[in-house]
């Protein structure tokens, strides 16, 4: 089993990063860290997780739904503000798709489609699920932002709380994920399961889809971070006996030895040091 010291990025293919970047920016209160050529680093201020923005051009696909990155909101009345400012903004924008606010599982969210062909939602978590156990409905900010540190939406993106991935089958994904990858069940019922490392509070939402019809690309993945660059190697050797992962070669790039995979469910990871 791996022993992960983080889940520290997520990748994110867009078409275009002039077009997605300022819906980071502008509507999910995150922020540029570095950008070079067709890759930038975004992050939220109060989530030391980061996503890599991938310009992969015009062809770039439209991805799943069940693959999206979400925000969450401190209060329940900001998820109508947030769809009123989307909705008057999606010219501005060039947001194709917009979700009336919707609610399910203690959580009321809207979803928005951005122009480089993904989804995003904002979410906010009635308390109720904390009192009834969900640990991923925890507030996952120390220091909750206010109007003035996002002004003029009606609404403030407190952090970014999770991904989702599909898969074929949820219990063997699950054990994947644990005793493989090393990474902690966090929740979950008969529709989904939660996985995460378990010393941040950011997850995954893994949901089991019948007759997959779009699987992501290597773009499209999820990194741990291990120790050294012997953890790395020895990764490298033990998930290369696992007949149903494809894996590709260790590489070295900017001082990094990293190297990507597809697990069982056909979704792609990332093990760097």
């Amino acid at each position: 089993m791996l022993k992960p010291a983080g889940l520290t990025h997520g990748h994110y293919e867009c078409r275009s990063l002039d077009r997605t970047l300022p819906i980071f920016t502008d509507l999910l209160a995150m922020k540029v860290v570095e950008r070079r050529g067709s890759e930038a680093l975004v992050e939220h201020p109060n989530t030391a997780w980061r996503l890599v923005v991938h310009e992969a051009g015009a062809g770039a696909p439209d991805k799943p739904h069940n693959n999206h990155y979400g925000v969450r909101v401190a209060h329940a009345g900001e998820i109508d503000a947030a769809h009123a400012y989307l909705e008057a903004n999606r010219a501005r924008y060039g947001l194709p798709r917009l979700t009336r606010p919707r609610a399910q599982h203690f959580a009321r969210s809207v979803y928005f489609d951005e122009p480089g062909g993904n989804t995003l939602e904002i979410e906010y978590y009635d308390p109720q699920a904390v009192a009834e156990g969900r640990r991923i409905a925890r507030p996952h900010w120390q220091r909750e932002l206010s109007e003035a540190d996002f002004p003029g939406h009606g609404y403030v993106p407190q952090a970014l709380t999770h991904g989702t991935l599909e898969c074929d089958d949820k219990d063997a994904a699950a054990a994947f994920y644990r005793d493989v990858l090393g990474l902690e069940i966090a929740g979950g019922g008969r529709i989904s399961v939660y996985i995460k490392h378990p010393a941040t509070p950011w997850y995954v939402v893994v949901l089991p889809i019948k007759k997959r019809k779009k699987l992501l690309g290597p773009a499209n993945r999820l990194t741990l971070t291990l120790a050294s660059p012997d953890e790395v190697e020895s990764a490298h050797r033990e998930l290369s006996r696992i007949p149903s992962a494809e894996v590709k070669p260790i590489e070295s790039r900017n001082g990094h030895s990293s190297f990507v995979f597809s697990d069982p469910q056909r979704n792609w990871w990332e093990i760097r040091a």
